[in-house]
C-alpha cells in the first residue's frame, strides 16, 4: 500500500449521484486526510468532468485498471447491484474499502463481502453516513440507560427525490454508456427482486424492493445505532411490512427490547419539492426528535430537540445545536481512522448485514401482504 504518514491514497469507484454531490468533494477537500488519486467510471464523459473538477489524475473504466496504483482504499459508489462485486475485489487486492449503502441486495451477497473482509484483514466500512452526523451523534448521548425506558421510535420519511437540492451543484450526467451495461444492472436487479420475492414480484413490489434497501436503509441502520448504545443486539426481523402508492412508499414495524416499538415509514412523493426526515423516540422520562435536512444540502444542520418535564406541570424544550459539519464529511474521516487504526469502524459488514436483514425480512412480509 501507498501510505505516506496518515494520508490515504484513495480512489473513487462509481461516480453517479452520491459519487459526485458528496463523495468526490469531501474528498479531494479533505486533503490533510485523503489524497484523491484516482477515479473508475464506465463513462468517459463522466470521467472527464469529474476528473478535471477535482484533479484526478488517474481516470479509468473500472476498479481492475485502478489496482497497480499503490491505492491505500477505495470509496464504492457504484449502482447498489454492483457493490458485492465491487467490495470483494478492492478487499481481495488488499484495499480498505468504503462501501456505500445498502451493503448488498441479499444476505448471500452480504457474506460473500464478510468472508472477503475476513481473508484480507482490511476495513470495509458501509455508507450509512447519518450514523455519523453530530445531531445524531447527540441523541446517543441522550438516550436513558435501559431499553426499557424507549416505549416507542417512530421514523417518517417525505423524499421528492434528490433533483431540487443537486440542482445547484456541477454534476456531469452519464450519457455516453454502453447499453449492454444497463442490461446487465437490470438482470442483476431483477434477480435480487426474484429472489427476495420467491418469484415474480406482485404490481408495486419492484419499486418497493428499491424503497426499503436504497431508501429505507439509512434509517433502520439510525435504529440499529440506537440498540447498539443500549447495549442491546441489532435487530433483524421485522413483524410488519407493507407498501402503497405503487411502491413509491414503505413501512416496516419491529418490537423493541423491552416491551417497545418501532414503526419506519419512507414515501417517495415526488409532487412536492420538499424533503422531511422526522426521527422520535418517546421515552418514559423524554422524547427525543431528530430532524434531518436533505441528505445533498452543505451546512444544513440536523436539528435535534429534546422534551422534558420541568416541574410538575411545566414542559422545558431544549434545542441542541451541535454542529454545521458535514455527516459525509464526519462519515470519509471516520473511515480513514479506522484504515491506520486510530478509531473503530462504527459501521462494519456485520451491522450491514443486519440491516439488509432487517430490510429483506420486512419487504417479504409485505409481499405476503400484496
Amino acid at each position: 500500500m501507498g501510505t505516506s504518514g496518515t494520508r490515504l491514497r484513495v480512489g473513487l469507484v462509481g461516480a453517479g449521484l452520491v459519487g459526485q454531490a458528496a463523495h468526490a468533494y469531501f474528498l479531494w477537500d479533505d486533503r490533510e486526510r485523503f489524497e484523491l488519486v484516482a477515479l473508475a467510471d464506465p463513462s468517459a464523459g463522466v470521467r472527464a468532468a469529474v476528473g478535471d473538477r477535482y484533479g484526478i489524475p488517474e481516470r479509468h473504466a473500472a476498479l481492475g485498471d485502478l489496482l497497480g496504483l499503490g491505492l491505500d482504499a477505495i470509496v464504492v459508489a457504484v449502482p447498489d447491484a454492483l457493490h458485492a462485486d465491487v467490495a470483494c475485489q478492492g478487499l481481495e487486492a488488499g484495499l480498505h474499502v468504503l462501501c456505500e449503502k445498502p451493503l448488498a441486495l441479499s444476505l448471500e451477497e452480504c457474506d460473500r463481502i464478510a468472508a472477503a473482509r475476513n481473508a484480507s484483514g482490511r476495513v470495509l466500512q458501509v455508507g450509512t453516513m447519518k450514523r455519523y452526523d453530530p445531531a445524531y451523534l447527540r441523541l446517543l448521548e441522550l438516550l436513558p440507560e435501559s431499553a426499557a425506558d424507549v416505549r416507542y421510535l417512530s421514523v417518517e420519511v417525505r423524499d421528492p427525490d434528490q433533483r431540487p437540492f443537486v440542482s445547484h451543484l456541477p454534476m456531469t450526467a452519464a450519457t455516453d454508456l454502453a447499453p449492454e451495461l444497463g442490461q446487465e444492472l437490470r438482470t442483476r436487479m431483477a434477480a435480487r427482486i426474484r429472489e427476495a420475492s420467491g418469484g415474480d414480484p406482485p404490481a408495486g413490489g419492484a419499486r418497493a424492493f428499491e424503497a426499503y434497501l436504497s431508501s429505507l436503509v439509512h434509517d433502520v441502520s439510525l435504529l440499529q445505532g440506537v440498540l447498539e448504545r443500549l447495549g442491546e443486539p441489532w435487530c433483524e426481523r421485522a413483524d410488519d411490512g407493507a407498501w402503497w402508492d405503487e411502491g413509491r412508499a414503505v413501512s416496516l414495524s419491529a418490537a423493541l427490547p423491552g416491551g417497545g416499538r418501532a414503526h419506519l415509514m419512507h414515501h417517495n412523493l415526488p409532487g412536492v419539492n420538499d424533503y422531511s426526515e422526522r426521527v422520535t423516540l418517546h421515552c418514559t422520562d423524554r422524547v427525543l426528535e431528530l430532524t434531518f435536512p436533505s441528505p445533498y444540502l452543505r451546512h444544513q444542520p440536523t436539528r435535534l430537540v429534546e422534551h422534558r418535564n420541568d416541574g410538575d406541570i411545566g414542559l422545558r424544550s431544549t434545542i441542541h445545536h451541535i454542529s454545521y459539519e458535514e455527516a459525509f464529511r464526519q462519515e470519509l474521516r471516520a473511515f480513514a481512522d479506522a484504515c491506520v487504526g486510530t478509531g473503530p469502524i462504527v459501521t462494519p459488514v456485520e451491522a450491514g448485514r443486519a440491516d439488509v436483514a432487517l430490510l429483506i425480512d420486512a419487504y417479504r412480509l409485505a409481499v405476503a401482504r400484496a
